[in-house]
């Protein structure tokens, strides 16, 4: 047996010494065992730990005294939700709220040069921000972030149709010494050569995010650009690429329904022919949200397994040509006190009005203050931390130690067998992530001492 990953020294002392009920013992529904060549990884979800055990000591796992003591084994009658319950309430009650906001979303634009059949942002108001407002932004990041770097998040609308109040921002920040790094979502299609050069000496811009739809016929008719020339897919790849050219890493989202499931592996195909040297460039797929209108269901049952094969597929595919986003992710040491930004009490949204929020899918309502005042609506915070009811299905769910879904995340889907099967997958591929890396730092080790 060879420890890979330690487990969480608070979560151990939350737990205490497991105490024996004289009845019999099984290995806890928050361990996830995966067979590699050498023997079985075992991960405890709860604590945080992973071992390396060969053939034969998984086969004996529940008489094992180390097992026992670290709650890799439990009794029969214990409950695995009540630890994991346990283990967040005593975290929660000791948390410390962050003093300062060092995360900035920043909505330059609610206006967009493209029209999605799927944005969430339709019906919504186009504002732009104003010179004076940016000015306002500025102010404001400096009289929260406590003199701390501060991590920048562009975000629109487009956020190039108003390219000035980023610079703007960037200057302002500068000139008052405030250190920033910065990252954006974007539909790449505005990134010229002057805009590229910006990004990367003045806006410190790190990482964009860009959405494709599909191959080029796909990709031109689902974005509807309000441009009538040329190909809007072959401007945008040509932009991925000049973006990459200068060091700045592009991380292409694949947004996935039942329509264009099959045409994203074609697309897939291309991305990994042509940009098969850039090794900053990172690609995911996106199942689109589970409903259309006022909350119509989108798929029967059936509809979504099959969409469900298509998106195992695709990730297949981008894991073995080494474009997949989660080639490098690896295993959290602790569990996560907050779910996203919303209530991760360091963040916030800024839409191009100086009102803010807690999340970007709401760029018209759920603001809890404004940039111009100290005030705050403490009612409208408080309602972004509060998490979803536990179904029955957490009873027994191996992820329900690290499931953090919040009520009002308008991104979440309805907890099924489909979901529940890919997050083990997404823990099982960090695993071997972990894994792989365990096993190169060892033979380095035994290099060294050859």
């Amino acid at each position: 047996m060879e420890q890979i990953i330690d487990a969480c020294s608070t979560t151990l002392g939350i737990l205490g010494k497991p105490k024996s009920s004289g009845g019999g013992s099984r290995l806890a529904s928050y361990c996830v065992s995966l067979q590699t060549e050498d023997g079985v990884l075992l991960f405890n979800v709860l604590t945080r730990e992973m071992l390396l055990l060969t053939f034969a000591e998984f086969d004996a796992a529940l008489s094992s005294a180390y097992l026992q003591e670290r709650w890799f084994t439990i009794s029969e009658d214990q409950s695995e939700k009540e630890l994991a319950e346990l283990v967040h309430w005593v975290r929660a009650s000791r948390r410390r709220e962050p003093k300062h906001i060092t995360k900035y979303t920043i909505l330059t634009t609610t206006d967009c040069n493209a029209r999605c059949f799927y944005c969430y942002e339709r019906g919504c108001a186009r504002v732009t921000m104003q010179p004076e407002t940016a000015d306002k932004v500025v102010g404001y990041i400096q009289n929260h972030c406590g003199g701390n770097k501060v991590k920048l998040r562009w975000f629109g609308g487009e956020p190039l149709m108003n390219f000035p109040v980023i610079d703007r921002i960037c200057d302002g920040l500068r000139s008052r010494g405030i250190g920033f790094e910065s990252h954006m979502i974007s539909n790449g299609y505005l990134f010229d050569d002057e805009l590229v050069a910006k990004a990367s000496h003045s806006w410190e811009l790190k990482e964009v995010q860009v959405t494709l739809d599909g191959t080029e016929a796909v990709y031109n008719r689902s974005k509807a650009f309000i441009y009538r020339d040329g190909s809007p897919y072959r401007i945008v790849t040509g932009n991925i690429l000049r973006l990459l050219n200068a060091g700045i890493s592009v991380v292409v989202r694949l947004n996935m329904d039942l329509n264009n499931a099959d045409n994203l592996m074609e697309l897939a195909k291309e991305l990994a022919e042509r940009f098969s040297e850039q090794k900053q460039l990172h690609v995911y797929a996106h199942l689109l949200f589970d409903t259309e209108g006022a909350g119509e269901k989108r798929y029967a049952p059936s509809q979504w397994s099959q969409l469900y094969e298509a998106l195992h597929r695709l990730e297949d595919f981008l894991s073995d040509h080494g474009l997949s986003a989660a080639r490098f992710r690896g295993l959290r040491r602790e569990l996560p006190l907050s779910h996203c930004m919303a209530d991760s009490g360091n963040s916030v949204v800024i839409v191009p009005d100086g009102h803010l929020g807690l999340c970007e899918h709401y760029t018209d309502r759920e603001f809890f203050g404004h940039i111009d005042s100290d005030e705050q609506d403490k009612d409208m915070v408080a309602s972004w931390r509060e998490r979803c009811d536990p179904v029955a299905e957490c009873g027994d769910c191996f992820y329900y130690p690290e499931c953090t879904e919040l009520k009002k995340c308008t991104a979440r889907m309805e907890c099924s067998g489909h979901v529940r099967f890919a997050l083990r997958r997404d823990t099982e591929r960090a695993m071997q992530n972990e894994y792989r890396r365990w096993r190169m730092e060892k033979a380095a080790d035994q290099s060294k001492n050859e």
